[in-house]
């Protein structure tokens, strides 16, 4: 049975917030490595400690640098709008601890030698309804960042069904990618990531909830 996280809602415009008109997806540029900051961002409107408008309608007189909010906006999407190289998770988490700890509380986890106790981790957010941001190494072209918003158990492990800011979330469905996680299945490469049809390293979650 799929569990999809309970704060997520179908409209015709696409994928809201539930109770809301917030809509969820943001896509990456083509020239940036951002996905960390998309993927979080998503995570933040998600659980709704931040507001769609305040990402996508970027407005210097409405941007407080003495707030919480404005603090966070102006460090990513200002000074570090255009990455090219990108952000690891625990990157990400020691900023919203500095700059957005009185709105959430953020835990990072790093795949080291505990398996078992990372990947449930991830799937006990799942399970309370909270989106799960990971990051994980590609075989062949290096690192990407996307966020979980649901699961379901096989025999090998369990799929992950992922928003990938990396491309678009079609009308009328939750996820654009899927994700196979082979739980001690003794190679680097823990995953199978249907969109890019590449094995790949999940080795960061970053959990954000709201105070």
């Amino acid at each position: 049975m799929i569990h999809i996280i309970s704060k997520l809602q179908l409209s015709n415009k696409g994928l809201i917030v539930k109770g809301t008109k917030q809509e969820v997806p943001l896509q990456q540029g083509t020239m940036d490595r951002a996905c960390a900051v998309y993927s979080m961002m998503m995570c933040l409107i998600m659980i709704r400690a931040i507001h769609r408008n305040d990402v996508v309608s970027l407005n210097d007189e409405r941007i407080k640098g003495n707030t919480a909010k404005g603090r966070l906006i102006r460090n990513f999407l200002y000074n570090n709008g255009f990455v090219r190289k990108g952000f690891f998770l625990s990157m990400l988490c020691e900023e919203l601890s500095h700059s957005y700890s009185k709105v959430v509380q953020s835990e990072y986890y790093h795949l080291d030698k505990n398996e078992k106790e990372f990947f449930s981790a991830i799937i006990k957010a799942l399970e309370n309804n909270i989106p799960v941001e990971l990051g994980f190494i590609r075989k062949t072209t290096g690192g990407h960042a996307v966020i979980a918003i649901g699961f379901e158990e096989n025999p090998k492990g369990f799929l992950l069904y992922i928003i990938d800011p990396g491309f678009s979330v079609p009308l009328g469905q939750y996820w654009n990618n899927v994700i196979q996680i082979e739980i001690n299945c003794g190679r680097k490469y823990n995953a199978f990531n249907y969109r890019e049809n590449c094995f790949i390293q999940i080795d960061e979650a970053l959990i954000i909830k709201k105070k």
